[in-house]
């Protein structure tokens, strides 16, 4: 059998989260209080935005805790989360108002190393929570030093690309199947949108509004084009397709805007965001050359239009 079939028929997301009598009496359910769990430093890949908290927070109050927290016990007696860190935020939020929610029923889990926590407070997020692009990935690229442990110590797994292993890993514990193909595409695409994507088109892409194919079109975009095209987005682009199908029109070559007039807009709005009040002769002629030169263009129809348009104002009421 392999090593990590032994880790997984001892401490598996499936098992832990069962509610048969085995599992209760292997891993009993106690009441504990919320401010003496830590949290776990792997935690830090997954979102806790705070008006989430409160959503989930009222939830819980609403219909009461319907997934129990998984928290592990430390060799000197400390707990320590791993999966409900979500959980134990909300319940901290709404202990302010209500003692009754000082303590949180958790699942206790002992006799399981550091690798093991992480291992399971990856595998707990990918099971119990919709994750977005950006999440997926960082989870699966933390589960890469348990994958390069099997791949030195477990000659089953010695051959095996890491994007396999983790995708093994993951459905050993969760049951749930995804393919290696399938990590490596989530974990190149979340390293774009992180590096390439301002932040209102990265917002977008993580929570998948936005197809692969369109997210690439943006990132070959810079990123005053980027704004251009976020700040003129129908408003009824709600929907993946509607907002894929904008971003494929927009960034078609003929939609392009000319690297020349991009350049020339940031210089002038830089000058705007900083021009004095009173700016000296030869400026107000070059502003009103300006002023001039972008008026007959936008007769002539070859004008950027929106902020563009907005910016060549600004510089004529100088």
């Amino acid at each position: 059998m392999r090593s990590h079939d032994d880790v997984a028929a001892s401490f598996t997301i499936t098992n832990l989260l069962d509610n048969s009598k085995q599992t209760r009496d292997r891993f009993p359910v106690e009441e504990v209080i919320v401010s003496e769990i830590a949290d776990h430093p792997a935690n830090v890949a997954y979102s806790m935005d705070e008006d989430d908290i409160a959503s989930l927070a009222q939830s819980i109050k609403d219909n009461g805790l319907t997934d129990l927290p998984l928290v592990r016990r430390l060799e000197d007696g400390n707990l320590q989360m791993i999966s409900g860190h979500r959980r134990k935020a909300a319940y901290a939020l709404l202990a302010k108002d209500d003692d009754a929610y000082l303590r949180m029923p958790c699942r206790i889990i002992e006799g399981i190393d550091d690798a093991q926590a992480v291992t399971l407070l990856h595998t707990a997020n990918y099971f119990v929570r919709a994750l977005t692009v950006t999440e997926r990935a960082a989870a699966t690229i933390a589960l890469g030093m348990e994958a390069k442990r099997l791949k030195q110590t477990d000659a089953a797994y010695a051959n095996m690309r890491a994007a396999d292993i983790k995708a093994d890993i993951i459905s050993s514990q969760t049951g749930r199947k995804v393919s290696g193909k399938t990590i490596l595409r989530e974990e190149k695409l979340a390293r774009r949108i992180a590096s390439d994507l301002i932040a209102p088109w990265a917002k977008e892409a993580d929570h998948g509004n936005l197809t692969a194919a369109a997210i690439e079109s943006l990132c070959e975009l810079p990123a005053s084009e980027q704004k251009t095209l976020f700040h003129h987005m129908p408003k009824n682009c709600t929907s993946k397709r509607d907002m894929s199908d904008y971003v494929r029109r927009a960034s078609s070559p003929e939609h392009s805007a000319d690297p020349k007039l991009l350049r020339a807009l940031k210089a002038l709005t830089s000058y705007v965001d900083s021009a004095p009040k009173s700016p000296c002769a030869q400026d107000s002629q070059i502003l009103a050359e300006i002023a001039s030169v972008s008026s007959n263009a936008i007769k002539q129809g070859k004008s950027p239009k929106g902020r563009r348009a907005k910016a060549s104002e600004a510089i004529s009421s100088k």
